[in-house]
């Protein structure tokens, strides 16, 4: 397992009292961010697996490490992120809180041992029903606080605000990129017309879904911007590819104090988490 130490700050009892700690589980590993009360990054490291683990695995080595790290009794607000591909968005009037896994099965699979959760999307009369692991659950129920388990996909709804309004009102493209996984999200009319996740063998694959995204809806190259989040920044080879292809390649704007621009790319999801509603 690799680890990359971006940020690694002693961590006060305030912050363990008033501030914020964010995990996100995907494909390869996992990552864990600790903020203080008004946001700023004062603990922040990804781990790696070089090769594929089982999530029972990853889980369970995220849970010792939060251990040792004394992050277990963390008081403050805590989120874990769910990066399942088992996951849908349908309007509030068609959600029904009895039927919520055979919805969510008719468009996706969940795990066996999978638990079924759903999130009202604010201010966009959605309901966004998700799978989370067994595994994730019992992790959640090993803090002394209070834990919300969130999906990536309401995490990058809630990044969206970041983009100014005349996009959203003219349309606009936000991919989340990482190793194995692209989240898509589109917006027009200040309404989503599409919010798709993907599994990658390879990263240069986003090129393709967000190229076909675009022709499926009939999205002008030229005057549609596409924002980038994720592992992809403005000196990434693939960020050049897709720019020969579509006119206006933007780095999602975002803020974090004493971290790099690639690096706030690559964690905003995860920073973003502990202001979702």
């Amino acid at each position: 397992m690799q680890v990359n130490s971006v940020i690694s700050n002693s961590i006060t009892q305030d912050i363990r009292l008033k501030g914020h700690q964010s995990i996100r589980f995907s494909v390869d590993g996992f990552s864990i961010l600790v903020s203080d009360a008004s946001y700023a990054p004062v603990y922040l490291k990804q781990y790696t697996f070089e090769s594929s683990v089982p999530q029972e695995e990853q889980v369970s080595e995220c849970g010792r490490i939060l251990d040792e790290d004394g992050l277990l009794s963390f008081e403050g607000e805590i989120v874990l992120i769910a990066d399942s591909m088992a996951v849908t968005l349908l309007p509030d009037q068609f959600f029904d809180q009895d039927k919520k896994c055979e919805i969510l099965e008719k468009v996706c699979s969940p795990g066996e041992t999978d638990l079924v959760f759903d999130r009202i999307i604010k201010n966009r009369k959605l309901m966004l029903l998700y799978a989370v692991s067994e595994k994730i659950i019992e992790l959640s129920k090993r803090f002394t606080g209070d834990v919300k388990i969130l999906h990536t996909t309401e995490c990058l709804i809630s990044l969206s605000d970041q983009i100014k309004s005349s996009d959203h009102q003219r349309g606009v493209v936000l991919a989340e990129v990482q190793s194995h996984t692209l989240d898509i999200l589109v917006i027009k009319g200040d309404r989503i017309l599409l919010s798709n996740r993907y599994s990658l063998a390879d990263p240069s694959d986003f090129i393709y879904h967000a190229l076909n995204t675009m022709k499926q809806l009939d999205l002008d190259h030229e005057s549609i911007p596409i924002y980038l989040s994720g592992m992809i920044h403005e000196e990434h080879e693939l960020y050049g590819l897709l720019g020969k292809y579509i006119r206006n390649v933007i780095p999602t704007p975002y803020y974090l104090e004493h971290i790099s621009r690639e690096e706030i790319l690559r964690f905003m999801i995860l920073s973003e988490s502990s202001k979702c509603g």
